[in-house]
C-alpha cells in the first residue's frame, strides 16, 4: 500500500514538475512577428513596384490592407507570441498612421505585446511607435516631435519669370487648388482653410500619442514645444520606455521570449510575390502560379475598388515624377466587373485621391452609384479625399473616414495657361491663328479669354458644381448637419471634422468598411477580390519586355513628360533629396495638362503639405 502511495506520489510530483516546464518550453518555441516600417506604404497594389521589389530584394511594399490584415492574422494565431515592430522612416499619411496603429492596438487587446525600436523618431513614426507597448530609441538619437509644419508652394513668381499667365477662375471663396499659380502667398480664405485643417490633424496627433503613453494632452503638448529632445530626456518624460541599442532590443526580445524564439517576417501573406533566387526557372514556376489562382473557383466574397491617386479621363498609370493617376476607364471597367460578378456580395471602395478631372469624377460616380443600386456599397477614405475625391465617395450607403482624413473641398475650378510671352518674348517662338468656329480659340494658349468666353466658362464651372452639390443632396442631403452652402465653395476639412458636419459617416480604417460591407451581405466565410485586377500574365511580360501596353484612352501624366531626358536626370536626385516637393510638382503638371484637355476640374489645394 505504501509502496503504490509512493509511486501515486511520485507521477503527481512528475507531472507537477512537468505543469512549471512546459509553459517555459512553450515560451522557448514561440515566434514573434518582426514588422518593418520603411519607405511607402501603398495604398492599391502595384505591380510595378510590388514584382520588382520582390525580384531584387527591395524593402517591403504591401499595401495598407496587406499589412493590417497581416496584423489581424496575428493577432488570432495561438503562435504567434508578440511583435517586434522596427519603424524606420516610414513614408504613410496621418490616416494610414491612423489605421495601422488601430490594428496594433487590437493586437495588443488579445494579451500579446508590442515591442518597437527606432533608431530616430519623427512626428509621423513616433505616433505609429505609440501603438506599441514599449518603445526603445537609439543611444544619442533624438526624439523629433517638434509639431506640425504645414507647407504650401506657390508658383507666380515662376510663371512671371518665364513669361506664363495663369488665366483661371473658380466657384467659391475657399477653392484655393489653383491659387498657386496666380498668387505667391494664400488668400486669407485659404489660409483659414488651412489653419483648422492643421487644427484638427494635430488634435488627432496630440491625442495619439497622449493615449499611447499614457500621458495628458497637456503634457504632450508641452513636451512637443520643447522638441527635439535627446533620447535621455525623452525616457525621463515617458515618452519611450528604454534608450538602448539595436543589440539591446534584441536582447530585450529574448528575454521576453525566450532564446529559441522564431522571428516570423511574413505572415498569411498570400498576395505577396515569391521568388526562389537559386532556382532560374523560378519565375515560370510564380507566373504559373498566379495563374493557377485566377482558374480556382471564386467563392463569395467582397469587391475591394481602389481609386488611388490623381482622377483622370482615361486608365490608371504610374507617374514618374512618383504616385499614379485613376483612370475613369481602368475604374469604370473595375465597377463594371464587380457589379456582375454574382461571386461578389458587396462593394468597398477605398478612395485616397486629391481629385482632378471633373467629367472623370462624374464618370466615377454614375457607375457607383448603378453599383449602389444592386449591391451594398461602403466608401473608406484614406488620406485624401477631396474635391473629386469626395464626388466619388457619396454613392456610398456608408462613408468611413479616418480622423485625419482631409476631405470635402466640395467646389469648382477652371481656367488656362497662356504661354504667348514665354514663347514670344523669352523664346522668339510667334504664332499665327486661323480658326473656323466662333468658340475655336477658347482654349488657344497663346491669349488671354475674351469677356464672352470667360462668361462661358464661368456657366460652365457653374453648371458643374450646380451637378457636384446636386449629387450631394441626392445622396446624402437627410444626413448634412448644415446647409451645403455653408460647407461647401471648396472648404476642406478633416475626417473628425466632416463627421460633425454629417459629410461622412462613421470614423474608421479600411478593415472597418470591409466588416461593415460583410455583415451587409450576410457573409461569414469570404474573400476579399481586389479591382482594379492585377494584371494578367501577357502583360506582366510586355511589362519585363518594356512593351508598350496603353491604349487609345491613355492620358496620363507618365506618357506626356516621361520620356523627357531632363526628367529622366533630375526625377531621381529630387525624389531622394525632395520627394514631396517632387510629388506638388507632379500634381501641379497633372492639373496644367487637365484644365487644357477639359477646362473644368474638381481639384484639391494639391500643394499642401502637413509633415
Amino acid at each position: 500500500m505504501c509502496k503504490n502511495v509512493r509511486t501515486y506520489l511520485s507521477w503527481t510530483l512528475l507531472i507537477a514538475a512537468a505543469s512549471f516546464v512546459l509553459p517555459q518550453d512553450a515560451r522557448a518555441q514561440s515566434k514573434v512577428l518582426r514588422l518593418r516600417f520603411d519607405g511607402p506604404v501603398l495604398e492599391a497594389p502595384n505591380e510595378d513596384i510590388q514584382m520588382f521589389s520582390t525580384l531584387f530584394g527591395g524593402a517591403d511594399s504591401r499595401t495598407l490592407y496587406q499589412w493590417v490584415r497581416m496584423i489581424e492574422r496575428a493577432a488570432s494565431d495561438d503562435e504567434i507570441a508578440g511583435i517586434a515592430m522596427i519603424v524606420e522612416q516610414p513614408a504613410m499619411g496621418f490616416a494610414q498612421i491612423e489605421e495601422i496603429a488601430q490594428a496594433l492596438k487590437e493586437f495588443r487587446e488579445t494579451g500579446k505585446k508590442i515591442y518597437c525600436y527606432m533608431d530616430y523618431a519623427s512626428n509621423g513614426s513616433y505616433a505609429l511607435a505609440c501603438a506599441a507597448d514599449h518603445i526603445m530609441l537609439a543611444e544619442f538619437s533624438q526624439l523629433g516631435i517638434v509639431g506640425l509644419n504645414a507647407e504650401a508652394s506657390y508658383y507666380k513668381g515662376l510663371l512671371d519669370k518665364i513669361g506664363v499667365k495663369a488665366d483661371l477662375v473658380h466657384c467659391g471663396a475657399y477653392k484655393s487648388a489653383l491659387e498657386p499659380f496666380t498668387r505667391t502667398e494664400p488668400s486669407p480664405e485659404a489660409a483659414d482653410n488651412l489653419n483648422w485643417l492643421l487644427d484638427g490633424i494635430f488634435d488627432s496627433w496630440i491625442s495619439a500619442i497622449a493615449e499611447g503613453r499614457g500621458l495628458s494632452p497637456d503634457k504632450v503638448k508641452d513636451l512637443v514645444d520643447q522638441a527635439p529632445l535627446n533620447a535621455e530626456i525623452a525616457r525621463e518624460n515617458k515618452l519611450v520606455d528604454h534608450v538602448g541599442s539595436f543589440a539591446d532590443f534584441r536582447r530585450l526580445i529574448h528575454k521576453e521570449y525566450g532564446q529559441d524564439v522564431e522571428i516570423v517576417k511574413k505572415l498569411g501573406d498570400d498576395d505577396a510575390l515569391k521568388f526562389d533566387f537559386e532556382n532560374p526557372f523560378a519565375i515560370f514556376q510564380m507566373f504559373s502560379d498566379m495563374l493557377d489562382e485566377q482558374r480556382e473557383p471564386a467563392k463569395p466574397g467582397i469587391a475591394l475598388v481602389y481609386i488611388d491617386g490623381g482622377i483622370v479621363v482615361g486608365t490608371n498609370n504610374s507617374s514618374p515624377l512618383g504616385g499614379s493617376t485613376a483612370g475613369s476607364t481602368t475604374i469604370r471597367a473595375a465597377f463594371q466587373k464587380a457589379l456582375e460578378d454574382d461571386s461578389v456580395k458587396a462593394i468597398v471602395v477605398r478612395v485616397n485621391s486629391p481629385g482632378g478631372s471633373a467629367l472623370a469624377s462624374d464618370i466615377m460616380w454614375k457607375i457607383a452609384t448603378r453599383c449602389a443600386a444592386e449591391k451594398p456599397l461602403v466608401v473608406s477614405q484614406g488620406n485624401v479625399a477631396g474635391s473629386g475625391g469626395y464626388y466619388v465617395s457619396i454613392p456610398g450607403d456608408v462613408i468611413f473616414s479616418d480622423e485625419s482624413t482631409i476631405t470635402a473641398s466640395i467646389g469648382v475650378v477652371g481656367g488656362k495657361f497662356v504661354w504667348k510671352e514665354l514663347m514670344e518674348d523669352k523664346l522668339g517662338i510667334t504664332t499665327t491663328q486661323f480658326k473656323r468656329g466662333q468658340h475655336a480659340g477658347l482654349m488657344s494658349m497663346d491669349r488671354s479669354w475674351t469677356e464672352e468666353e470667360r462668361g462661358y466658362i464661368l456657366n460652365m464651372m457653374n453648371e458643374v458644381y450646380d451637378q457636384f452639390k446636386g449629387r450631394i443632396m441626392a445622396s446624402r442631403g437627410d444626413r448634412l448637419k448644415k446647409e451645403l452652402d455653408s460647407m461647401a465653395a471648396g472648404r476642406v476639412f478633416t475626417g473628425k471634422q466632416a463627421l460633425e458636419l454629417g459629410l461622412v459617416d462613421r470614423i474608421g480604417g479600411l478593415s472597418d468598411a470591409i466588416d461593415y460591407a460583410v455583415e451587409k451581405a450576410g457573409l461569414e466565410d469570404y474573400e476579399v477580390y481586389t479591382y482594379p485586377e492585377a494584371q494578367d500574365f501577357a502583360d506582366i511580360l510586355a511589362k519585363l519586355m518594356n512593351e508598350d501596353t496603353e491604349d487609345e484612352w491613355e492620358i496620363g501624366l507618365g506618357a506626356r513628360v516621361g520620356a523627357d531626358p531632363l526628367f529622366g536626370g533630375i526625377v531621381p536626385f529630387l525624389q531622394e533629396v525632395a520627394p514631396g516637393k517632387l510629388r506638388n510638382l507632379a500634381r501641379a503638371l497633372q492639373t496644367i495638362v487637365t484644365m487644357q484637355e477639359e477646362r473644368v476640374g474638381c481639384f484639391m489645394p494639391f500643394d499642401i503639405q502637413v509633415h
